[in-house]
């Protein structure tokens, strides 16, 4: 039975994953900018394992004790959950390397066109039609993204290594976004957030210790919240994925920007070039309207 819809429920757990999201990529600039990416997320894999095995567990003894399946699809959705975990660690990894390389809220813009890569993948890979509106707010969303990387004319690169890190994990967050809808109704929380920090965690070992580098006492600390923070994140997506569809979360999703905004600011004293301002102002606009445009397909297509 498929539950009823709770938009501002909906709109509420969206808020908080911003907030915890926010906070979750604000960690490893804090901590050190010269880290390797593949050390920072293997780190954060197992924090988030650690933070939400307690909850699973609990659940699992629980479950046990009333004979009652936790995950009736977990069989057939494991395979999801992998891919998603794949997606997960290499979007990551870009997003890190990037969040360390330039401007915090110049990286949080740049990664919020992934709607943009969103529709090019069901266009390409699922055949789904793309109306003239959908196109033009995707252009302009794109646009924006590469205002906001602040380009430079005069350099053989275009794009400087942290933006096109930003670029790509932005291109994966939009194909990982179609497989967090999929799964969201399927599993309880607490088996998604744990099967994926798991199968995460294992993906990521290897490339992960053998760029480890050795922490300051003060950056085990700060590099260990990023679990709670990851986790809250996820389950707020999951959440609100469940109880409001994609075009109406889409606005409260971008407030995402005013928050790197403040903490680029309050944190690492960085204030945008009005050409950074620019990206961003067109890719709230693309983005919504890209939203919209998408949630207006009719009722049987997906």
């Amino acid at each position: 039975m498929k539950q009823p819809e709770q938009p501002l429920a909906g709109a509420a757990w969206t808020l908080v994953g911003v907030v915890t999201g926010g906070l979750l990529l604000m960690l490893p600039k804090l901590a050190a900018n010269d880290l390797p990416p593949v050390q920072i997320t293997f780190f954060r894999y197992i924090a988030g394992v650690l933070s939400i095995a307690p909850f699973y567990l609990v659940m699992r003894a629980r479950s046990a004790r009333e004979d009652v399946v936790i995950a009736p699809d977990t069989k057939s959705a494991i395979w999801w959950h992998v891919l998603r975990a794949i997606f997960a660690v290499t979007r990551l990894s870009c997003v890190f390397y990037a969040v360390t390389h330039m401007p915090f809220a110049n990286v949080q813009a740049i990664t919020l066109t992934n709607g943009v890569f969103m529709i090019v993948f069901a266009a390409l890979l699922l055949g789904e039609r793309v109306k003239p509106v959908t196109a033009f707010a995707a252009a302009i969303c794109f646009v924006g993204g590469i205002i906001a990387a602040e380009p430079s004319v005069d350099s053989v690169a275009f794009l400087s290594p942290g933006a096109l890190a930003a670029l790509a994990g932005a291109l994966i967050w939009g194909v990982e976004s179609a497989v967090i809808k999929h799964t969201a109704a399927r599993d309880s929380v607490p088996v998604i957030v744990f099967t994926v920090n798991l199968v995460a965690c294992a993906i990521i070992a290897i490339p992960g210790l053998l760029f480890w580098q050795p922490l300051e006492p003060s950056q085990w600390a700060i590099l260990a919240l990023m679990g709670p923070f990851a986790i809250a994140t996820q389950a707020a997506n999951i959440l609100a994925f469940r109880l409001a569809p994609a075009n109406v979360l889409a606005p409260f999703r971008y407030s995402s920007v005013i928050f790197a905004l403040l903490i680029g600011w309050l944190v690492f004293n960085e204030w945008p070039s009005y050409g950074s301002f620019a990206g961003m102002g067109l890719i709230l606009i693309g983005g919504i309207v890209l939203a919209h445009s998408a949630g207006r397909r009719p009722a049987g297509s997906r």
